[in-house]
């Protein structure tokens, strides 16, 4: 028990590096699915992450110290079903007399590994029919694959980095696991009358996307500064040499990005990439069917030259300033010190008040003067009068 809990507790540690890897891509999956971050799945899914890498490190640690590394040699396999029924009654002494010997049962490694075969994927089998809405036959199919994937990955020592396996490959892992899985399965059935419904969860997600939240422009934001970014050194540098401007000045590095705001919103309808992603598109406050191309690509650019201005130009130029002051030495270390934390401060109020009006659905003044405003594009497919056929599934209905 004490090898399980330290197991346990290292794949803990290891769970934050894989959860920073996995967050990026997935929350741009829930954006562009959904568009919005449910807090309900992603603890369903962190926690199935943090389950999986759990029973994978089960199967993988402790690594044999490099001592018994050198002695390992060959693949050994255990192919006899049911295997474990014998081990079980050869270690068990049964009298029927003697109270305690019953109790013994409960003490016996073979038995005790049987159950902890079972109980170790019975996880999957819940997560499979909860979230995912398997069916019985599929979760069959899956338990019976990862199991089989755990035993191979034993059985190759792990994946050949070892001369010989140090855990044994045993048919009846396979077996237990996928008892665990169908175990799983039917304790997902017992507890869905307490749990929301997938169909609930989503719906839920649809209905949160209604309301664009900052940190959903955030995103849309941090994806469209990389395209920017790309944009500017791929092609906006040589663009800019046509017109016998200097790329490498901040006006040309700025008025590239605009440009490339401009040109991908007036070809998408008012979708940069990042607002692909997230389902947003930008629209005129007065826009129509009859609305010119040149009208949108004029409202655009405005928009997107008056963010940069807004955001990025009025801040650096108080940095600017300070900087000048600085090192002019025309007033005091302290008075600079002074001054730097007001800034700060002013930025932090700045920035602030930007994230309540976002948050009260209040417009910009960029979106203000420009005549444009963000709008949801999620396409709601769930269906409020379809019911849960997993719900109601029969526990051995395919």
């Amino acid at each position: 028990m004490h090898v399980y809990i330290e197991t346990i507790k290292q794949a803990s540690l290891i769970f934050p590096s894989i959860a920073i890897v996995f967050t990026i891509p997935y929350l741009i999956y829930n954006y562009k699915k959904y568009g919005s971050i449910l807090s309900l799945r992603i603890w369903i899914i962190y926690s199935f992450i943090l389950y999986l890498l759990c029973a994978y490190c089960l199967i993988i640690l402790p690594l044999p110290s490099s001592e018994k590394a050198q002695t390992l040699i060959g693949h050994h396999m255990q192919l006899r079903p049911f295997n474990f029924i014998f081990d079980i009654a050869k270690d068990i002494q049964i009298t029927p007399d003697i109270p305690r010997t019953f109790i013994a049962i409960l003490k016996d490694k073979a038995l005790l590994t049987t159950l902890f075969n079972v109980i170790m994927t019975l996880p999957f089998g819940f997560y499979l029919r909860y979230y995912f809405r398997n069916t019985f036959s599929q979760i069959i199919k899956k338990t019976f694959l990862l199991s089989f994937f755990f035993e191979l990955t034993q059985l190759s020592g792990l994946y050949f980095i070892y001369s010989g396996n140090y855990r044994l490959f045993d048919v009846d892992d396979l077996i237990t696991n996928t008892l665990g899985g169908i175990l799983g399965y039917l304790l997902a059935i017992l507890l869905a009358k307490f749990l929301p419904t997938r169909e609930e969860i989503d719906r839920k997600s649809y209905d949160r996307s209604k309301k664009i939240s900052f940190f959903r422009r955030l995103v849309a934001l941090g994806i469209d500064l990389v395209g920017a970014i790309l944009f500017y050194f791929v092609i906006g540098s040589h663009l800019f040499q046509l017109f016998n401007l200097e790329p490498t000045t901040i006006f040309g590095q700025l008025l590239s990005i605009t440009l490339f705001y401009t040109f991908i919103s007036t070809l998408t309808n008012g979708q940069t990439l990042g607002f692909f992603i997230t389902n947003l598109r930008v629209r005129l406050d007065n826009e129509t069917a009859a609305t010119t191309v040149f009208n949108k690509a004029c409202h655009y650019f405005i928009r997107y030259a008056l963010f940069i201005l807004q955001y990025i130009v009025i801040p650096l130029m108080g940095v600017w300033l300070i900087g000048i002051l600085f090192f002019s030495q025309i007033i005091s270390e302290n008075t600079i010190a002074i001054l730097v934390l007001t800034y700060i401060f002013i930025l932090f109020l700045y920035f602030l008040v930007t994230v309540i009006l976002v948050s009260f659905r209040k417009p910009l003044l960029y979106e203000k003067i420009s005549r444009t405003k963000l709008e949801n594009t999620v396409i709601n497919k769930t269906k409020k009068d379809k019911s849960d056929n997993i719900a109601k599934e029969t526990p051995l209905e395919d």
